[in-house]
């Protein structure tokens, strides 16, 4: 039995993701800033917390957590990201949130993490053909995303690109 931390266990993948290692008998810890919207959480813990601050993050990421499953961000949905009127807390708040969870799996010395980026960190060019979109990794470059949450979500990859290279001995993704 694996000791797994959920980040973003309220949203509607992290919730099925946690009954799914329930299902498989791990011991599953949530995280989000509200609990699942339309069923109870199957988490054996579960924290209604702010991952953008560095407190709640040190307290949540233990050294006996096996694995981390990160896919909280800010994110309200379409209408919420491409009007442009809340670029700088989608970038700012999601790279907090990112920023603490590696610094505190270092510190902690979790090896283990699963980062969920977004198909937004294509670019949209790339997208535009609905019967014909390209999404491989290989397009992802050179950048162009559709959003600055697309940016963000770029820049986060990296993040955890080079905490695993410089980190290598204790992070694996």
């Amino acid at each position: 039995m694996k000791k797994i931390l959920v980040c973003g266990a309220g949203g509607f993948i992290g919730s099925h993701l946690v009954e799914a290692f329930r299902n498989q008998g791990h011991y599953v810890i949530g995280a989000d800033l509200h609990y699942p919207l339309y069923d109870p959480t199957h988490a054996n813990e579960f924290f209604i917390m702010d991952l953008r601050e560095q407190d709640n993050v040190r307290k949540l990421i233990t050294e006996d957590i096996d694995e981390i499953y990160q896919l909280a961000a800010d994110m309200g949905g379409a209408g919420y990201i491409f009007t442009g009127e809340h670029d700088a807390d989608i970038m700012h708040n999601s790279a907090m949130i990112n920023l603490n969870i590696l610094d505190e799996m270092r510190k902690k010395g979790v090896k283990n993490i699963f980062y969920s980026s977004s198909a937004c960190m294509y670019p949209s060019h790339n997208q535009e053909d609905p019967d014909n979109p390209i999404m491989s990794e290989d397009s992802a470059y050179p950048a162009n995303p559709d959003s600055e949450y697309g940016w963000e979500k770029l820049f986060s990859e990296r993040l955890y690109l080079t905490y695993a290279r410089n980190y290598l001995s204790l992070i694996h993704i």
